[in-house]
């Protein structure tokens, strides 16, 4: 009877582990390291379990906080600049650029469509293809609106803003 219930909580034990696991960033299933580095023992009773617990907790709560603090940011980009606010903002902070500054001149160069082709140049910003071909973006293709709005920035950053009509 004993060694039945030391099973059934060694089983128990066991399940809460990989329930755990399962619900952090670890494959399901498996047992993910504690902060030494060592899987947990559900049947020692050492502290390491604790540990171990304690810090997948932290991991996670630090995991949700930074979530939340995106999704506020990317709201917040949202409603100053619209639909493309999010990458303004993440290529302005990247490239030491100003996010409304970028917002005005590819408002100016295209309404904010990354289709926008005046027959010679394309896109949100309206980059000439060969123009576009020299920046670290290219290969995102010339109607990526994100690839454009990092390439733009890029090239702010490296002192040629002065190639758009409406900067």
């Amino acid at each position: 009877m004993i060694l039945v219930m030391a099973a059934a909580l060694a089983a128990a034990a066991t399940a809460v582990v990989v329930a755990e696991a399962a619900e952090s960033d670890a494959a399901p299933g498996e047992i993910v390291a504690g902060a030494d580095g060592a899987a947990p023992n559900p049947a020692a009773d050492d502290g390491l379990q604790g540990e171990w617990r304690r810090s997948l907790n932290a991991r996670r709560l630090e995991a949700y906080r930074a979530r939340r603090e995106k999704e506020r940011q990317d709201a917040e980009a949202t409603s100053r600049f619209g639909r493309w606010g999010p990458d303004l903002v993440e290529a302005a902070a990247m490239y030491g650029q100003n996010p409304a500054e970028l917002y005005r001149v590819m408002s100016c160069e295209s309404g904010g469509n990354p289709y926008a082709d005046n027959g010679v140049n394309k896109g949100l910003f309206q980059f000439h293809p060969s123009t576009f071909a020299g920046t670290p973006y290219a290969g995102a293709g010339i109607f990526d609106g994100r690839a454009q709005i990092f390439a733009a920035a890029w090239m702010w950053s490296q002192g040629r803003k002065g190639e758009w009509g409406c900067a």
